[in-house]
């Protein structure tokens, strides 16, 4: 993923000061937010762009193809109306990177105890890693977006701590310029793990038959989400 913003690997990144008051960290996205209680609308504005990209379905799931990367059919629209500038980024912003499969899960938890530890010393018994699992604590902006929920981002307090499984490409260019301060922490993983990873999850969520070579093939083929890898 290169880059023309500042890419660091798996560090605790330098906060600027919050909007609203002062802070030592994130706050936990399901903490700060309520994005249930607003009601599923998915961005129409980009539809004639999503209906003219190339698709496949591949290991299930539809695929379309944006800008040379597949994404499911159903974040397809979130992506574009992201990319298009639907996010504006703010001054101490931390966006986590990853293909699926590649250690999301562990690096929004290490990356909300790094930045978070002034307010949430790691032996503290109500820390929100003990109560709330990754991704309520970090979130996708890929299924923000694609499901209308985008504008609750606004009102979460700086510094903001986000996840994308995007790459840098599909990002708002007004992120990655170098101008707006944003931290990208990217992590990657052996393809092979990853490709692993991906098959016994596909088992566990309804693709119970699903060969390993099929997916060995899509990868391949660069034909999975996320891809090329």
């Amino acid at each position: 993923m290169a880059n023309t913003g500042e890419v660091v690997l798996a560090s605790g990144a330098a906060a600027a000061p919050p909007r609203h008051g002062r802070a030592s960290g994130p706050v936990a996205f399901k903490d700060a937010a309520d994005a249930e209680a607003i009601p599923v609308r998915p961005p129409t504005e980009h539809d004639a762009v999503v209906s003219a990209m190339p698709a496949r379905v591949v290991l299930n799931p539809r695929l379309r193809q944006y800008q040379g990367f597949w994404v499911p059919d159903t974040l397809a629209r979130g992506v574009v109306a992201m990319h298009r500038g639907g996010l504006v980024p703010r001054a101490g912003d931390v966006v986590l990177a990853s293909l699926p499969k590649s250690g999301t899960t562990w690096l929004k938890a290490l990356a909300f105890a790094t930045m978070a530890r002034g307010v949430h010393p790691p032996a503290s018994p109500d820390h929100p890693l003990r109560r709330l699992n990754p991704h309520d604590r970090v979130p996708l902006l890929d299924r923000l977006f694609a499901v209308g929920r985008d504008a609750v981002l606004d009102g979460l307090p700086s510094p903001r701590l986000m996840c994308t499984h995007m790459p840098l490409s599909l990002l708002p260019a007004t992120m990655v310029d170098g101008n707006s301060n944003t931290k990208i922490i990217y992590i990657c993983r052996d393809q092979k793990d990853a490709l692993g990873s991906m098959w016994h999850f596909l088992k566990r969520n309804g693709l119970q038959d699903l060969s390993l070579q099929e997916v060995y093939e899509s990868f391949c083929e660069g034909i999975c989400f996320g891809g090329p890898v």
